[in-house]
């Protein structure tokens, strides 16, 4: 049975239309949808109660499962997803969320509880306020504000009254409390305050080991967890503990294939589906995770074929230029190898609008590349939003073929003044700097930095690289790659 080229357009029409900057936020307009979610296997570790913290890069679907744990709909979806974590006995609630609202706590309340010229007890105070304050949302209290629940979080002895109190209760419910905090980055724009606030947030997480009932989730990235200016001893064991939030090929195939089938091009994928002999799931199949097509590369590998073609390229040759399953996870991982959900989508999104329209598929070799294009400047964009130093530190780099020594790169940032530009554009935005300003920064701490985030790595024999992903975006060149517009 052949495809159906009114099935194939309306899957191009679908996927076309996905906004390509999308994220999600843990709660109000951008929280998740039931039709966005896919419950990799993998990512049961991450959503365990008993795992404080999850570790992860934009991109990765921190914030998303966050605002899954915050609806009580998609926590029962994720609990079928799911059964051994026990999820549908949780009660949550928001610690910190980077968003304002009713539900949400911001920098602004951080900064009104812990001001400037605060002390690490003062920031602690301020991180078992919201505790106490998820306890009283979880008892079906109104919320009160933070301030005022300072000076009995600074009370050990009341503060412990009040935890023991709901723990024993909370154990005759056999009921869990979980606090989730996400948009952890946003706490602070200077290296001494956020290692402040962040340290006290991970000795109240530490502490409350000692409540069975009542759990913290962490949402946060690697490079905030991995400073080593931390003083607090237990940071190693929260460390070795962290689940680190990945996305394998095969899962990034599985969500952009639930996405179709549950949303608007369920019935042409359906249609596709059958043509190449594979079964339509329900949604409770895609939950437990109970459709081939989830679990096996043959089967993605078929539907890709049908939607772009085998290869990168036609003719006897063209398996010489990859295959285009393969193609877009070779070229959207970052210095780690990581690809995230957020490029993946944006990459087909952008070879989905490219005009114009293939003869068969929905997408063409010259389409992927343009939406490798695409995903690297949204890329960018988006770390922008985190690392405001990000695009001043790349544009001199721009016209280097790469892979290069870093002596060469190091004299460019030279020449150009960048530490410096960087550092006098970070103090004038009021925005945190890549490096701390003690000892006095060089251009070679730019390379731990960019290193750090995984935009830059180093190769065998030394030189200095950086992935597709950056590089496409950034104007960088390199041999045989998708060259920058």
């Amino acid at each position: 049975m052949t495809v159906r080229k009114e099935d194939l357009v309306a899957l191009r029409q679908v996927v076309s239309s996905w906004p390509a900057e999308a994220s999600s936020d843990a709660h109000g307009i951008q929280a998740a949808s039931g039709n966005e979610l896919y419950a990799p296997a993998s990512h049961a570790a991450a959503l365990d109660p008993n795992a404080p913290i999850v570790r992860g890069a934009r991109g990765t679907g921190k914030s998303f499962w966050a605002s899954v744990l915050n609806d009580s709909a998609l926590r029962q979806d994720a609990a079928t997803a799911y059964p051994r974590l026990g999820l549908a006995d949780l009660d949550v609630r928001l610690g910190f969320t980077g968003l304002a609202g009713i539900e949400g706590i911001d920098k602004e309340k951080l900064d009104a509880c812990v001001p400037a010229e605060a002390s690490s007890e003062d920031a602690r105070r301020f991180w078992w306020a919201t505790i106490l304050r998820a306890v009283e949302l979880a008892e079906g209290k109104s919320p009160q504000p933070l301030r005022n629940l300072l000076p009995v979080a600074g009370d050990v002895e009341a503060r412990e009254t009040l935890l023991n109190s709901f723990e024993q209760a909370s154990r005759q419910r056999r009921r869990r409390l979980l606090v989730v905090y996400d948009a952890l980055d946003t706490v602070a724009i200077d290296w001494p305050r956020r290692r402040l606030v962040t340290q006290a947030l991970f000795e109240v997480v530490w502490a409350l080991r000692a409540y069975a009932t009542i759990r913290p989730k962490l949402f946060l990235r690697s490079d905030q967890l991995d400073d080593d200016a931390f003083t607090f001893v237990e940071i190693p064991k929260l460390r070795t503990a962290a689940v680190k939030l990945a996305w394998s090929g095969m899962d990034l195939y599985s969500l952009l294939f639930v996405r179709l089938v549950l949303g608007e091009g369920g019935s042409a994928f359906a249609a596709l589906s059958k043509s190449l002999r594979l079964p339509t799931p329900t949604r409770l199949q895609i939950l437990a995770r109970d459709w081939i097509v989830l679990r096996d590369a043959e089967s993605q590998e078929r539907i890709m074929a049908a939607l772009a073609g085998r290869y990168m390229a036609a003719g006897p040759h063209g398996h010489k230029k990859g295959s285009t399953y393969d193609w877009p996870l070779n070229h959207l991982g970052d210095a780690f190898g990581e690809v995230t959900p957020r490029s993946f989508l944006a990459l087909l999104t952008g070879a989905a609008q490219r005009e114009p329209a293939p003869q068969e598929g929905i997408f063409k070799p010259d389409g992927l590349r343009h939406g490798l294009r695409l995903a690297s400047r949204m890329r960018v964009d988006q770390l922008h939003l985190e690392f405001k130093w990000i695009k001043g530190v790349l544009a001199p780099l721009a016209g280097l073929l790469l892979p290069k020594a870093e002596k060469d790169v190091l004299a460019v940032w030279r020449k150009a003044k960048t530490v410096s530009i960087v550092l006098e554009d970070a103090k004038h935005n009021g925005y945190l700097p890549p490096f701390p300003l003690h000892p006095p920064p060089s251009e070679r701490d730019l390379v731990t930095a960019m290193q750090s985030i995984g935009v830059m790595s180093r190769r065998a024999d030394d030189r200095l690289d950086m992935p597709d992903l950056f590089r496409v975006a950034a104007k960088l060149l390199k041999k045989g790659g998708t060259a920058p517009v």
